[in-house]
């Protein structure tokens, strides 16, 4: 089903976790096998069951949604659980207290018999590492986006099919729908996925007005280390350019690229309003997040504290996504006159959602039909 937005100023998606494409450091993505029977036919069932809003004339006026309390008031728990998250990310990011506040609210409804202690900035490591800690189950708990597993579980290459949602309350529903289909996945790779979220879509800088599609041609935009975001761009007719992040800033002050796509905050934390112009928020590339856990350390726990890290992953992602909203706010105010705010027009939002499809074919490709299909039935797309 084909879709058109008129994203405003006000929809600008932000947060500083994507520096490198969410609290990832740049990642190839690579082909995986395709889906069991099991995993397929979870992913349809979420596609089935999914929610969806079909009106996209009023997506910019999204207001910030309502809170919600996942963990319960009380969780009787027979013995004493010390667990650790660890997370690349900074610190500073709002989604860090968003997860210590999670931790507060389980270990006070556990009587304190669970304490979960985060430990972020990379102190135990790159993603990779973390990954293969929590795997081996050095790691209990790991939290960070999707982009560093595709080496592990190439399978999460989904949620790089561009231009499929259209609103940040779409995307969360339609990718919290997955959970399930996600976790039969995660589970072969030996984690348990404990919660999957959205927070926000990356954002697009430049140097050049882009005001139609034509706009978008030769524009040299750095990327991550992606095939498919590269593609996408590729399609848009700009000329994508993986670089790593730490050199991202000299190389838009030299002009060897000209265009990033990071959320807003990223251009305001990094400095880059020293070096860009413009800043459009496009719904391309969703952020999503995961807190994963070993799983055979998941499964030799009591039900009850088994359930009580559930819903603290659930109230984690979900206070992060929410917080995106009044973040937004301050952000764009702050961002007044150091950058001006363009709109992803109709046109344009139709244009790459064009560029888009030949995408998803090699996603597809990649990952198999069923769980594409279904990913894309969830959005409204089939």
């Amino acid at each position: 089903m084909k879709k058109t937005v008129s994203l405003m100023m006000a929809a600008v998606m932000t947060a500083s976790l994507a520096a490198c494409g969410g609290s990832s450091s740049s990642s190839t993505t690579t082909s995986g096998a395709a889906t069991t029977e099991t995993t397929a036919a979870s992913a349809t069932t979420a596609a089935d069951t999914a929610t969806k809003t079909t009106d996209t004339d009023n997506k910019s006026a999204e207001g910030e949604p309502e809170e919600r309390q996942f963990v319960q008031d009380s969780y009787k728990v027979a013995s004493d659980l010390n667990l650790t998250i660890a997370s690349s990310a900074s610190s500073t990011n709002a989604g860090y207290q968003m997860q210590v506040d999670a931790a507060k609210a389980v270990n006070e409804a556990s009587g304190g018999k669970i304490n979960i202690q985060t430990v972020w900035d990379g102190t135990l490591g790159s993603d990779s590492e973390l990954i293969e800690n929590c795997i081996a189950g050095s790691i209990p708990m790991i939290s960070l986006a999707s982009s560093p597993l595709l080496n592990y579980v190439p399978q999460v290459a989904v949620f790089d099919m561009p231009a499929v949602y259209t609103s940040r309350q779409e995307a969360f529903e339609g990718i919290s729908q997955f959970e399930d289909a996600m976790g039969s996945i995660m589970e072969q790779s030996g984690l348990k996925l404990l919660g999957l979220g959205f927070s926000q879509f990356r954002g697009l800088s430049s140097n050049r007005e882009l005001k139609t599609p034509d706009d978008f041609k030769g524009l040299k935009i750095r990327t991550m280390e992606n095939s498919y975001h590269m593609a996408f761009w590729q399609n848009m007719g700009a000329a994508p350019t993986p670089l790593a992040f730490s050199e991202l800033y000299l190389s838009l002050q030299q002009g060897l690229v000209e265009a990033q796509d990071n959320p807003l905050a990223t251009l305001e934390s990094s400095k880059f309003a020293e070096v860009q112009k413009y800043f459009m928020p496009v719904t391309v590339f969703p952020l999503v997040n995961m807190r994963l856990m070993n799983l055979d350390q998941f499964n030799a726990l009591e039900p009850e504290a088994q359930q009580a890290l559930i819903d603290f992953a659930h109230q984690d992602n979900y206070d992060e996504y929410r917080i995106q909203f009044s973040d937004d706010e301050k952000v764009t105010t702050e961002m007044q006159g150091k950058v001006t705010f363009l709109e992803q027009t109709p046109e344009i939002y139709d244009a790459m959602q064009e560029a888009a499809k030949p995408v998803w074919d090699q996603v597809r490709s990649a990952i198999g039909d069923d769980l594409a299909d279904a990913y894309l039935k969830a959005a409204g797309q089939m």
